[in-house]
């Protein structure tokens, strides 16, 4: 870490579908999420970095329209299941920030991201590099995909990558335990709690 560190919380997939009661992946998410008390630590995560300055970004998943899929020769599992349940549906409430979550006036929502990286097809690394930023600071869905996916990523492009581990969902705990104990380590510069990064920002 350097003194010229410039940091951005990047926050991927907040979505009704997955955070909220009656979404379309509640079901599968709510035990990491009641585990790790998910949406409170977000909520704690947002609050604290606006307050001391820290820019929000966030990292959207494609939200579901009809024709979505139809330039995709090949579909992988998760593309077919959200082809079929049409998960974030872009009319619907499923496909819409979590209340509290939400982005505010000013801040930056990338361009959807089809698969799993908040990088691949977006708009997301011009933005944090035209405004300085070399570090990020990743949460929200799901951790065996899209954060992990994100943040390989963010390392093949040069930035440093914090990752809030209970500010996260996945659809089992064997996920999010396969992220945090094998994926993460191999590919973030620093693992830790909404707690200890919120502690450490005070100091």
């Amino acid at each position: 870490m350097t003194g010229t560190e410039k940091s951005s919380l990047v926050v991927v997939d907040p979505y009704n579908d997955f955070l909220s009661v009656g979404g379309r992946a509640w079901l599968l998410n709510r035990a990491t999420l009641n585990a790790h008390n998910t949406n409170a630590n977000l909520g704690q995560l947002l609050d604290h970095a606006r307050s001391i300055g820290v820019p929000v970004c966030y990292a959207p998943h494609a939200r579901y329209r009809k024709g979505l899929f139809d330039h995709r020769k090949y579909l992988n599992p998760s593309l077919y299941l959200a082809r079929f349940f049409r998960t974030f549906d872009a009319k619907g409430w499923g496909g819409r920030f979590k209340k509290g979550l939400e982005p505010r006036p000013g801040e930056f929502v990338a361009k959807e991201h089809l698969v799993s990286s908040g990088f691949v097809g977006t708009d997301l690394d011009d933005h944090l590099k035209h405004e300085g930023v070399d570090h990020i600071i990743l949460c929200g869905c799901l951790s065996n995909t899209c954060i992990e996916s994100t943040a390989r990523s963010a390392i093949e492009l040069g930035y440093r990558v914090t990752i809030i581990v209970d500010a996260l969902a996945a659809m089992s705990e064997a996920d999010h335990d396969a992220a945090v104990t094998s994926g993460f380590p191999m590919c973030a510069h620093h693992v830790t709690s909404a707690e200890d990064w919120i502690s450490e920002k005070r100091q």
